[in-house]
């Protein structure tokens, strides 16, 4: 690096502009860089500041619990209230459903077919999204549709290749379908991606760790701040329960269970999208062995 200064202006917008600044400040770089770089494809953006300060704030809450899922719920709720194409929030609102049926064990319908539908309607809002193309494409192998889930997937790479979510999301399908090694990579490639991850990356890369029988390492991993007292415990519990730890899993079990007090072993396996029989025993041999209902 020679610290020649290549480029340098001046952005003089009030704060409801911010956003739009970010895109021409990017397109300016590009500029600046001779066409070495292709410019973005154009992208929708919050046109309400108070929508997006809600829709950070419920990120940092979606896995924590039943109750906070409820707080999220309302915090994005009132974000596409206060904007209604903004794209972000109907995707977060999409997994917030996804996350009643599938996390929380409440009844798949009306959550199954809102989400799907919340999230089709974020990538009509914003098809360049990245982020909005694997939220669709998660809640599409949820429910089985696995061939237009692909699809979307890939598109999702296609527009953003360093976007972390994309391959957190893509290891629970593959060890779900029982590819434990390929889950594993994907789940690696994600932390490369991200130095600063969501707590449910921690749970996905347990439940990879337990599915490859690592279990040491799956309990250290779900024992990490970041995931401790989320729906990652049912994992937990399942690795100490294979350890042979099981006073521990069984504590571990009823600790879940105060936060999820619906949870049963037979509904999440229905909610899954396993595509491994041997797979799924597997999981339901440590959850049984750690004494979940």
């Amino acid at each position: 690096m020679s610290g020649e200064h290549l480029w340098a202006e001046r952005f003089d917008r009030s704060l409801e502009d911010i956003f739009a600044v970010q895109d021409e400040v990017a397109g300016r770089i590009v500029e600046a860089l001779l066409g070495r770089l292709s410019a973005p494809p154009p992208r929708n953006r919050p046109r309400n500041l108070e929508a997006y300060d809600l829709c950070v704030r419920a990120r940092k809450l979606l896995d924590e619990s039943p109750q906070t899922a409820r707080e999220v719920h309302l915090m994005l709720s009132r974000a596409v209230s206060l904007d209604p194409d903004y794209a972000e929030a109907y995707r977060w609102l999409a997994i917030n459903h996804w996350m009643g049926w599938v996390h929380w064990g409440e009844p798949m319908e009306p959550a199954r077919s809102i989400g799907l539908e919340l999230a089709r309607k974020a990538v009509a809002i914003d098809p360049n999204d990245a982020g909005c193309r694997w939220v669709l494409a998660y809640l599409l192998a949820y429910d089985r549709s696995f061939a237009e889930a692909d699809a979307e997937f890939a598109r999702a790479i296609e527009l953003d290749p360093n976007e972390a979510d994309i391959f957190a999301t893509l290891s629970d399908i593959a060890v779900l379908a029982g590819r434990i090694e390929e889950g594993l990579a994907q789940i690696g490639k994600a932390f490369r991606l991200n130095p600063f991850p969501a707590g449910w990356y921690y749970l996905t890369l347990g439940q990879a760790q337990y599915a490859a029988g690592d279990y040491e390492a799956a309990v250290e991993t779900l024992r990490k701040d970041e995931t401790y007292r989320t729906s990652s415990r049912r994992f937990l519990a399942a690795s100490l329960a294979q350890l042979g730890r099981l006073d521990e899993a069984r504590s571990e079990a009823a600790l879940f269970l105060v936060g999820n007090p619906h949870f049963t072993t037979s509904h999440w396996a229905t909610t899954e999208p396993f595509r491994d029989d041997q797979t799924l025993a597997h999981f339901v041999d440590g959850f049984r062995k750690a004494g979940l209902p």
